[in-house]
């Protein structure tokens, strides 16, 4: 009867935790979700140990008579995975005389929905920081705080243009932004629909592109560095779909930095001299009759060498493929040219050591967030949900020692990037 009793328990656990976890949720409910079976600790926990299936894309090709046996090629089919990193452990314990006292009051609920809501906080900090540094485009000047709903929508815009695949595309705001948005009341949606985290965090809906525009005090920040003009590429790179297939990162060498000076890790940088490609139609992206020029976030900063010398890593690809009979390959072509050595690179934060919160606009497709399928522990009272996409587990474990039992609850989450061509880090127009 002890065994079946722990057991029931445990299911109720589960079940109310699950519903103080979706009820909590906002970042996570605009973003893909997978579970990751296939992560194994032993190997490590470093980048690429894991892997996400990303979406398909396609080139069609043109014939005149649609006879396919002369090209003899098929579309590059890359429904293939992308790299993920796995993060840390989201764990929260009690005492067991809780869970029985919370049984017993019928109080179930009320002990566990914070638990849920803390885990929520923690792990979409963790997602808004990992969008952040993983958004290749930008909207507006960083300098220049959103202002106005023309703001959100050029960043909508930015989305449109670029190809963004069907889906829904979200814009995320702080809460302070959207006082300042509320000051245009004609222009300001209501939601009437209360209760959830997702309901409270909905300002509007269906404007500039994005079918929602969301709040949420999880916005990361960043500090830029001190390196500032005169920066140019040191060296030609790989400009082909292979080469960033799997991670859509780019390492450059870059030159013309004075020694010393630093750029920081979620800094964008602006390439001038090469523009956007909508990745749909191939066609390149004009803004007021200028083209958009390419632009990526430092994932990997650092400081520059005596010689003026530092290799960054950037989330976003300059690709410019042509391979392949009919430039198949170009269905993955991100810009107008390839880079080149001697290029211009522009930083954008114009404020050494200023600190910097975007706003941010994405698809559905920018990102995905892995929940890893966590082994049972060896005891009869682990147990395993996984609800839409997130894997939880709940354990009774003794501490022998301070003679008490308690509960855990667990989550590993995991983060993938699909495109950092869907993801826009969103500021004020100048």
């Amino acid at each position: 009867m002890a065994n079946d009793y722990q057991n029931n328990t445990n299911k109720k656990l589960l079940k109310q935790f699950a519903a103080g976890l979706e009820s909590s949720t906002v970042l996570s409910n605009t973003v893909s979700k997978q579970l990751v079976n296939d992560f194994d600790a032993s190997t490590g926990r470093d980048y690429g140990q894991v892997s996400m299936k990303r979406p398909p894309q396609y080139n069609p090709q043109r014939t005149s008579d649609g006879n396919m046996t002369v090209s003899g090629t098929t579309n590059p089919v890359q429904t293939g995975k992308v790299q993920a990193e796995v993060s840390d452990y989201i764990t929260v314990y009690v005492e067991n005389t809780q869970v029985e006292e919370a049984l017993e009051a019928d109080q179930l609920q009320e002990l566990l929905k914070p638990i849920a809501e803390d885990m929520v906080i923690t792990l979409e900090g963790e997602l808004a920081l990992y969008m952040a540094k993983n958004a290749s485009l930008i909207s507006g000047d960083p300098d220049s705080s959103i202002a106005e709903w023309k703001d959100i929508a050029n960043a909508g815009a930015l989305l449109k243009e670029i190809g963004a695949p069907t889906g829904k595309k979200y814009g995320v705001v702080s809460n302070f932004t959207q006082t300042d948005l509320a000051d245009l009341q004609t222009q300001l949606g209501v939601n009437s629909e209360v209760g959830s985290a997702w309901d409270d965090a909905v300002i509007k809906r269906n404007f500039g592109g994005l079918n929602d525009i969301l709040t949420t005090n999880n916005l990361p920040e960043y500090t830029a560095g001190t390196a500032s003009a005169g920066i140019t590429l040191a060296a030609t790179p790989l400009a082909t779909y292979v080469t960033y297939a799997n991670t859509y990162q780019m390492t450059l060498s870059l030159a013309g930095l004075g020694a010393g000076e630093t750029l920081n890790v979620g800094q964008v940088l602006e390439f001038p001299a090469t523009f956007l490609t909508n990745m749909r139609n191939h066609k390149q992206i004009f803004n007021g009759g200028a083209g958009v020029p390419f632009t990526g976030t430092v994932l990997t900063g650092g400081t520059a060498d005596g010689g003026g010398l530092l290799t960054v890593v950037i989330s976003g690809a300059a690709i410019y493929d042509v391979s392949g009979v009919n430039q198949v390959n170009a269905a993955f072509n991100t810009v107008t040219r390839g880079l080149t050595s001697g290029d211009s690179v522009s930083v954008m934060e114009s404020t050494a050591g200023g600190i910097y919160r975007p706003s941010l606009a994405y698809c559905e497709g920018f990102v995905g967030m892995g929940s890893v399928v966590l082994p049972k522990l060896h005891a009869t009272d682990s147990m395993i949900m996984n609800h839409k996409g997130m894997s939880i587990r709940v354990h009774k474990f003794s501490d022998g020692e301070a003679n008490k039992n308690r509960y855990r609850f667990d989550m590993l989450p995991t983060f993938a990037t699909f495109n950092p061509s869907w993801g826009v880090k969103m500021h004020g127009i100048t």
